[in-house]
């Protein structure tokens, strides 16, 4: 069993704007000015593997989050009116609110299987494959509430879709105290939910090294861990649409802490740093990833 702290810093959404809301609720032109919006996330997750057979076993993956954002109206042109603020202020009501929005993501379940010694003692490699399991919360077509002038919510908690996981994992010892490793995941939605929205393709992978540094303290030792990692995030669409609020590409860095005793627990503290951020031009508003902090404790 596994429990992941994690705390996202900084996502930023902003945009540029040029709708407002009426009095009456209509959508109407104003001067151009900003959206500054932004998320800080926070995810509790468990997971849990059970070995009904040697290599073969079960996972289970649930996480919990909370998605706090934030939002205001910025560089406004000095030609705006006092009424095309309240107006501005209306749609920025409409489209992000700033509140927080708490719920469960969708859950992981997969078939692993594990080989050790795998070109080497001491090596391991194992490899998965699943579906996500559509508990996470999802809502209705936000572009179109918001043509209408309606109320909407554009973060989702789940895809809504069982969407196919295959996940690959690869580690060896280099000498008496260091080790190198490997990993890859993809998630593949291949259908619509109720509301006509289709997720995102998520692939990412990573590379990384563990290293010794001594005693922690009786029976505990502690080890560095450095790691690059790549992240692509696909463009959701709605009815077919592209959903502009999608799409990235990321190299980060990490780098942590873990801590290991005579009872096989351990805890890994890991702080991801964003590198380099690539975004479709027509995708302004799309959240970019910002630093990253996780605590995990395996059991």
């Amino acid at each position: 069993m596994r429990v992941a702290l994690t705390r996202g810093f900084g996502f930023d959404g902003s945009h540029d704007e040029m709708h407002g809301i009426d009095a009456g609720g209509n959508v109407v032109d104003v001067p151009l000015h900003r959206h500054d919006v932004t998320v800080e996330i926070a995810r509790l997750q468990f997971q849990f593997e059970y070995t009904f057979e040697e290599p073969w076993a079960v996972r289970f993956r649930l996480p919990i989050e909370q998605k706090s954002r934030t939002a205001a109206i910025d560089s406004i042109d000095p030609a705006a009116t006092p009424v095309e603020i309240e107006q501005m202020e209306r749609n920025l009501q409409i489209h992000h609110p700033s509140r927080k929005l708490m719920g469960f993501g969708d859950m992981d379940l997969l078939l692993s299987w594990h080989s050790h010694d795998m070109g080497k003692e001491g090596s391991l490699f194992s490899t998965a494959v699943g579906t996500t399991i559509p508990l996470g919360r999802t809502e209705g077509n936000p572009y179109l509430a918001g043509d209408s002038g309606e109320e909407h919510e554009h973060i989702q908690f789940g895809s809504g879709t069982f969407d196919p996981i295959i996940e690959m994992f690869y580690s060896r010892p280099i000498g008496e105290e260091t080790s190198v490793s490997a990993y890859a995941q993809g998630r593949f939605p291949g259908s619509r939910n109720d509301e006509g929205f289709r997720g995102s393709q998520s692939l990412q992978g990573g590379i990384g090294a563990i290293t010794s540094l001594g005693d922690f303290g009786p029976g505990e030792q502690s080890f560095g861990v450095l790691g690059l990692l790549y992240q692509d995030l696909g463009r959701a669409t709605w009815d077919g649409l592209i959903d502009v609020n999608t799409g990235y590409q990321a190299l980060s860095a990490s780098i942590g802490i873990s801590w290991k005793d005579d009872e096989y627990r351990n805890r890994t503290l890991t702080l991801i740093l964003p590198i380099s951020l690539e975004t479709p031009n027509s995708s302004e508003g799309t959240y970019e990833p910002g630093p990253v902090l996780s605590l995990g404790i395996g059991f």
